[in-house]
């Protein structure tokens, strides 16, 4: 008992001794286990961020993309999949684009009624093949364009190549700043743009499907994943 009190006092004395060497580890052990816990804190909330925006957008979970086409007959096929919520034909296509004596390389795509709904950012959506709404990065990026704005597109699968910008928004399938790459231009995709689906020259050939699953399973958990396998294998299965 003498031996423990003897070694308590002499550690307070060394304590006393180097006071502001104590405190400063004592403030960096508390930094550290501060920033630990924010992080481990931080990971399941971003988690529950990114998927309450994906289901206020609709986000699709399975994309089917054929370089053939699809059609409405293979859309049909897809509806009848056990666990399949809601199927949605989209065409895309990359262009040049030119504005104010500029030029960049876009993705184009249709727009949909239901899955990856559109959020936007200012002005309204697309009335009719005339308009067109554009991605929020590439207002950013060129700031003395304004809405009501004209961009032409060079390329022959569209029924109207100039096009009224009446609006400014962002998209669920764009989360990060890659726009994805491309044959045009210096190969990568500048921005995006959604136009009506009645401006593209061939109409229910579809370059890709967006698929909404039945699942209350949060996107990023392995249950969600098994739900989306599941499906993915019935879709293996049609002709």
């Amino acid at each position: 008992m003498v031996m423990k009190n003897k070694l308590i006092k002499t550690a307070f004395l060394e304590i006393k001794a180097r006071k502001k060497i104590f405190i400063s580890i004592m403030f960096m052990s508390l930094l550290g286990v501060g920033f630990f816990a924010g992080i481990k804190a931080t990971s399941p909330a971003m988690k529950d961020t990114i998927d309450s925006y994906y289901q206020e957008l609709n986000m699709y979970d399975i994309e089917l993309m054929s370089s053939l086409g699809i059609n409405d007959d293979v859309l049909d096929k897809i509806k009848e999949i056990p666990n399949v919520e809601s199927v949605s034909g989209i065409m895309t296509s990359d262009v040049i684009a030119s504005y104010n004596d500029k030029k960049a390389v876009l993705k184009v795509h249709s727009i949909t009624d239901d899955i990856n709904k559109l959020h936007l950012v200012e002005g309204r959506l697309p009335e009719n093949s005339l308009e067109c709404v554009l991605d929020e990065r590439f207002k950013k990026s060129n700031l003395e364009f304004r809405i009501g704005d004209y961009i032409e597109i060079d390329n022959n699968l569209f029924k109207n190549k100039k096009l009224k910008v009446v609006g400014i928004v962002n998209s669920p399938i764009y989360i990060s700043a890659v726009r994805g790459s491309t044959t045009l231009g210096t190969g990568t995709i500048d921005y995006f743009m959604y136009v009506p689906k009645d401006n593209f020259m061939v109409q229910n050939i579809y370059t890709s499907a967006y698929i909404k699953i039945n699942t209350s399973n949060k996107t990023y958990s392995s249950k969600y994943l098994t739900d989306v396998d599941l499906v993915i294998e019935e879709l293996k299965k049609i002709d």
